[in-house]
């Protein structure tokens, strides 16, 4: 998930009232329920209803509210290996137009 998509979700649960943020949270987590129950294979929903939620969806929660301190610097090294990591993208073809021949192209 992007930074500014994490920005948007943040601003707008801020701006919803505590009973929608329950209702929120109440539906993600059945959400979660089902995810698991349809990995294991289980056609039978309605025994979903008396799932208890095994995550800690106040956790998740408090962690991705929390104000997390990056310096310039730590941006600036992340973006860096970003880069560093690319794989550089080529416009050039690894066949010859003339012949038709695989040609050995160089780094």
């Amino acid at each position: 998930m992007s930074v500014e998509t994490k920005k948007w979700l943040h601003d707008t649960i801020e701006k919803m009232p505590d009973s929608d943020i329950e209702k929120l949270q109440k539906y993600i987590e059945s959400l979660f329920v089902k995810s698991i129950l349809s990995k294991k294979d289980i056609s039978n929903t309605e025994s979903i209803q008396n799932l208890e939620p095994t995550g800690k969806p106040k956790k998740i929660l408090a962690a991705i509210n929390k104000s997390h301190q990056v310096t310039k610097e730590d941006a600036d090294v992340l973006l860096q290996s970003i880069r560093e990591g690319e794989i550089p993208i080529r416009f050039d073809s690894v066949f010859d137009k003339s012949t038709g021949k695989i040609n050995e192209l160089s780094s």
